[in-house]
């Protein structure tokens, strides 16, 4: 599924961002840097690439992108729903075939759910889908592209994000 943002999305992503930024260093874990960049891309440009994928599916689920700034990071949760806890990862591009869902460690998980989008323009987010956390584990691969192992789920793996509610419906019965 793909989700178009407009000029005002792209606004907000770039000043939520910017306030993060000038709040708190942001935390670069496990990530190589060279020349101030991370994945040779700027702080900035990886966290403004996330929030384009958070922005992207909140529009999708109708529900509010979570604009809080802490001191101590979010705790990789983008959102909850119905007490489900949600990360949103978000790539810069899909060059990469096939596309992954990437954690740096199998505890970066720490969310009941996780959605994987990438960027396909710039106003156009590609939501792959979405996984849990037990079929995460049972399908990853460790893949290294150039700054060290990574946990990776192909995207093929990844539930539709049409079945998203109703995952989250099920889930929040048991």
């Amino acid at each position: 599924m793909e989700i178009d943002l407009d000029s005002n999305d792209l606004i907000l992503a770039a000043h939520n961002v910017g306030i993060m930024q000038s709040v708190k260093k942001a935390r670069l874990d496990n990530r190589q840097i060279k020349n101030n960049k991370i994945c040779g891309q700027t702080d900035f440009a990886v966290h403004y690439i996330g929030m384009l994928g958070e922005i992207a599916v909140c529009k999708l689920l109708g529900v509010n992108v979570r604009f809080d700034v802490t001191y101590g990071g979010d705790g990789n949760i983008d959102l909850t729903i119905k007490g489900q806890t949600i990360q949103i990862k978000t790539s810069s591009s899909l060059r990469q075939k096939p596309s992954y869902l990437i954690f740096n460690s199998m505890e970066d998980f720490a969310t009941d759910w996780a959605i994987y989008c990438s960027v396909k323009s710039p106003t156009i987010i590609k939501i792959h889908g979405f996984a849990g956390k037990e079929k995460f584990k049972l399908n990853y691969e460790i893949q290294n592209f150039g700054y060290g192992d990574r946990y990776c789920l192909n995207d093929k793996y990844l539930t539709d994000i049409e079945r998203f509610n109703e995952a989250i419906e099920w889930f929040s019965k048991k």
